[in-house]
C-alpha cells in the first residue's frame, strides 16, 4: 500500500454507519456482496467487513470475499485479523490469488513473528510465478532480510526508552507531525472528533486534521492539549500539519493536503514569518522550485555550507520510487529547484518524514523500501544535499513491528518524539489501526566544562597569548594546552566529583592558577574560571659605570674607588650572584702586553672590593681582555692618534653572573676622570716609554 493511500485511511479511518446486525442478516449473499463492494469502493473498510463476513457465511469457498476481508483489514492496519485471513484463503488452495502469500508473511513481519515471516517469504520467493514476479520477488527477499535484522536488532536492544505519551496529546485517531517549539511546547497535528467519524460519502466529510499544541511540563511530560493558536496556520477547510521551524525560528513551513472524491491525497508547503510587530503572516504557498502537480509534503529545514536548505517528500516526477526526498536551497528569498537526495537516501519504496539535525549534520527520516522491522523504519544518515553517509536502521526500541515515522529530537538532544502504531496506541478497532505520538528518551548524559578567560589583575583586562594548562590530582594534565584569547574563552571538559587546577604563563605576568571542583549535577553544566595574573612591576635600574686607568697603569684611580660603591652594594644586597671583573687596555702595546696590564687591571678591583670592602672572593672573577674589545676607536680616520679613544678604552667593566628579580642592570660608560687638554699625545706616549726603558 502507498504511503499517500495509507495517509489517507489514516486521516479517514471510518466507524460502523450500520445500527445493528439485523440489517445485514436481511440480505442474501448476492446483496451482501454488492453492499460489500460499494463501501469497499468509497474506502469504508470497517463496514464492508461485515457484508463480506456475511457472504462467507454463505459461501465458505468464496475465495473472492476471503481476499476482500484480508485486504481490508491489511488496510485497516488489523494486522492480527489480516493475517487469520489470509491464511484461510491460502487453505482454500486456490491459485486465483497467488500473492496471497506474500500478504500473509507480510502480515506475520507486522505481528512481529519474525522467524515464521522469513520462512513466508523465502517460501514465497521459490514458487511465485505471476504477475511481476522479479519485482515481488526482489520485494520478499528485501522483507526477508527485514525479518534477519529484526531478531538481531531485538537481541541487542538499544538503550534508548520509547514511551507512549498518554491522552492529554493522543486521541482515538491520529496525531501526527511533532514539533518541539523550545523548550515550552509541543506543537503537532491530530484528527480529533468528539464523535464518532461516520462516513458515507467523502464529499460530506468536514473532519480535518488540524494543529495543536500542549505545553511542556517536564522533560517527559506535556500538558493537556488545545487548538493551536500561534500562527494562522490552521485551515478548516484542508489537513493541516508536518511543521518545521527555519533555524533563524522566523519561518514555519507546513503542508495543506486535501482529498478529493476518489480519495487522492493532494499537499502543497506553505510557509509564515514573524513580522516586525511580532506576529505572524498569513500563509504562503511555496513557489514552483518546491511545490508542482504531485503531492509535497513533510517540509523540514536544514544547513549546509550553501545556505537555509528545505527537505521535503514527494511524488513528483524524476524520483527513484513513490515518495522520495527532495532538497531546495534558499538564497534570499529564491529557492533553487528541487533536487533529488539519490539513492543513497531514496528507495524504490516511499521515503517519508525527513527530520534534519543541523548540529550533528544528520537526516532522520522514515521508509519502506530498505530492509527493516516492520513496514516504515526510522533510519539516518549523514551528510547534505547530495552527498550521504551509507544510511543506517536505527534499530530498536526506535523502530516496531509495524510502522514508525516522523522521528525528530527536542533543544534537549536526550529527548524526542515519534509517530507509530505500535501497541499500545489508543485506537478506535484494532491495537495498530492507529497513529500516536511517542516520546523518546535517551540516557541522560551529563556534560561538564569549564571555560574562561585571562586577565590582568591590575587593568581587569583580558590578556591575550597566555599558556593555560588544566591539571588534575595534583599534576595530572588534563587534555592538550590552550592559549587566552580576547574574545573566545578556554574551554576543557570536565568530570563530576573530581578536583582541577588551571594554571596560566605570559611573559611579562608572574605565574597563577585557580583551582576548582565539579560536583554532580543533573543538568549539563559549564563553570566559569577565570585566571588572574599579577604584571611583574618595572625593573628598578641599577646603574654600574665603567672604571678607567691613565695609560700604561693598573692602580685605581681615587674616583673609581667612589665609583665601585653601586657594585658593592649589588653584592651585598644580592648574596646569591657573582660578578666577573673585565679590563681592556687600547691599542698600544703587543697583544702579549696588554693581556698582561689588563689582567692586573681587573685584579686590581678585585683586592679593592675583598681588602677594603670585605667581599668573599669567591664572588669575584677577574678577566684581562687585553684590547680585543675596544669601545671607541684607538685612531682617527687619517689614522693619527685619537688619544679620548685610547683613553675610553682604558676601562674595567662588569658581567653578573647570576639573576637578580625585578631588576635590570644597566651598564653606563663612567666619567672619562681625566682633563681631554691632559690627555696623552702618542708623542708622549713614547717619551714615557722610553723613560721606562731607561
Amino acid at each position: 500500500m502507498s504511503f499517500l493511500k495509507k495517509m489517507c485511511l489514516i486521516l479517514l479511518l471510518v466507524l460502523p454507519f450500520v445500527s445493528n446486525g439485523q440489517v445485514i442478516q436481511k440480505l442474501n449473499a448476492k446483496q451482501s456482496l454488492k453492499m460489500a463492494d460499494y463501501l469497499y469502493s468509497i474506502g469504508s473498510y470497517f463496514n464492508a467487513i461485515s457484508y463480506y463476513e456475511r457472504v462467507y457465511e454463505k459461501q465458505s469457498n468464496n475465495a473472492y470475499a476471503v481476499n476482500q476481508i484480508a485486504q481490508s483489514q491489511m488496510l485497516l492496519r488489523d494486522y492480527k485479523e489480516a493475517e487469520k485471513w489470509f491464511k484461510v484463503l491460502q487453505d482454500l488452495g486456490t491459485d486465483q490469488y497467488p500473492e496471497a502469500g506474500y500478504y500473509y508473511a507480510l502480515c506475520l513481519k507486522y505481528n512481529a513473528k519474525y522467524a515464521e515471516a522469513k520462512t513466508a517469504f523465502d517460501k514465497f520467493q521459490k514458487v511465485y510465478k505471476g504477475t511481476n514476479a522479479s519485482v515481488l520477488k526482489k520485494k520478499a527477499k528485501m522483507q526477508s532480510e527485514g525479518c534477519d535484522l529484526a531478531i538481531s536488532m531485538i537481541s541487542h536492544p538499544d538503550t534508548v526508552k520509547v514511551e507512549h505519551i498518554g491522552a492529554n496529546i493522543n486521541a482515538p485517531y491520529t496525531e501526527f507531525g511533532p514539533v518541539p517549539n523550545g523548550n515550552d511546547e509541543l506543537i503537532y497535528s491530530s484528527l480529533k472528533s468528539d464523535t464518532i467519524i461516520i462516513i458515507d460519502n467523502v464529499r460530506k466529510n468536514t473532519q480535518f486534521a488540524q494543529f495543536y499544541s500542549a505545553p511542556k511540563e517536564t522533560d517527559s511530560t506535556l500538558g493537556q492539549s488545545s487548538l493551536y493558536k500561534g500562527m494562522p496556520i490552521n485551515d478548516k477547510d484542508a489537513h493541516c500539519g508536518n511543521g518545521s521551524f527555519s533555524l533563524d525560528h522566523k519561518r514555519f513551513y507546513f503542508t495543506k493536503c486535501k482529498m478529493d472524491n476518489t480519495m487522492k491525497m493532494h499537499c502543497d508547503i506553505y510557509v509564515t514569518e514573524i513580522q516586525k510587530n511580532g506576529k505572524w503572516s498569513n500563509p504562503v504557498k511555496l513557489p514552483s522550485e518546491i511545490n508542482s502537480d504531485s503531492t509535497q509534503t513533510h517540509p523540514c529545514v536544514g544547513k549546509s555550507k550553501e545556505g537555509e536548505v528545505l527537505y521535503w517528500s514527494s511524488n513528483r516526477g524524476q524520483g527513484t520510487g513513490g515518495m522520495d526526498i527532495w532538497y531546495s536551497v534558499k538564497n534570499g528569498d529564491v529557492w533553487s529547484p528541487a533536487m533529488n537526495l539519490g539513492k543513497k537516501v531514496n528507495t524504490t519504496g516511499d521515503d517519508i518524514t525527513p527530520y534534519y539535525d543541523s548540529k550533528s549534520y544528520t537526516l532522520y527520516f522514515s521508509s519502506n523500501g530498505w530492509p527493516g522491522m516492520g513496514g516504515f523504519d526510522i533510519f539516518k544518515s549523514k551528510g547534505s544535499l547530495k552527498k550521504w553517509e551509507p544510511v543506517k536502521n536505527m534499530g530498536y526500541p526506535i523502530n516496531s513491528s509495524v510502522d514508525d515515522m516522523y522521528y525528530v529530537l527536542s533543544d534537549k538532544k536526550y529527548i524526542g518524539y515519534l509517530v507509530s502504531n505500535r501497541p499500545g496506541t489508543i485506537s478506535v478497532k484494532s491495537e495498530t489501526c492507529c497513529d500516536d505520538i511517542w516520546l523518546v528518551q535517551y540516557p541522560r548524559i551529563i556534560y561538564n566544562a569549564v571555560r574562561g578567560f585571562v586577565f590582568d589583575k591590575k587593568t581587569g583586562k583580558k590578556i591575550d597569548s597566555a599558556k593555560v594548562i588544566m591539571v588534575s590530582g595534583g599534576d595530572t594534565k588534563w587534555g592538550d594546552d590552550q592559549f587566552s584569547k580576547i574574545d573566545t574563552m578556554y574551554f576543557w571538559d570536565t568530570k563530576p566529583t573530581m578536583s582541577y587546577e588551571l594554571k596560566a604563563t605570559r611573559n611579562g605576568y608572574y605565574p597563577n592558577s585557580s583551582p576548582f571542583s565539579v560536583v554532580k549535577t543533573w543538568e549539563n553544566d559549564t563553570m566559569r574560571v577565570d585566571i588572574y595574573l599579577d604584571p611583574v612591576p618595572p625593573p628598578v635600574p641599577i646603574v654600574i659605570k665603567n672604571i678607567f686607568y691613565n695609560f700604561n697603569e693598573a692602580t685605581l684611580r681615587p674616583e673609581s674607588k667612589v665609583g665601585l660603591d653601586s657594585l658593592y652594594k649589588i653584592l651585598t644586597d644580592n648574596p646569591l650572584i657573582k660578578i666577573q671583573v673585565r679590563s681592556h687596555t687600547d691599542s698600544v702595546g703587543s697583544n702579549d702586553y696588554n693581556n698582561t696590564l689588563s689582567q692586573q687591571r681587573a685584579q686590581s678591583v678585585v683586592d679593592y672590593l675583598v681588602k677594603e670592602k670585605g667581599v668573599d672572593p669567591k664572588r669575584l672573577e677577574a678577566k684581562g681582555m687585553g684590547e680585543t674589545e675596544p669601545i671607541a676607536p684607538n685612531s682617527n680616520p687619517d689614522g693619527t692618534d685619537n688619544p679620548k679613544g685610547r683613553q675610553a678604552n682604558r676601562r674595567t667593566d662588569f658581567k653578573i653572573i647570576g639573576i637578580i628579580p625585578g631588576t635590570e642592570v644597566i651598564y653606563k660608560d663612567g666619567d672619562l676622570g681625566f682633563d681631554e687638554n691632559a690627555v696623552d699625545t702618542m708623542e708622549e706616549v713614547h717619551q714615557k716609554e722610553d723613560e721606562q726603558d731607561k
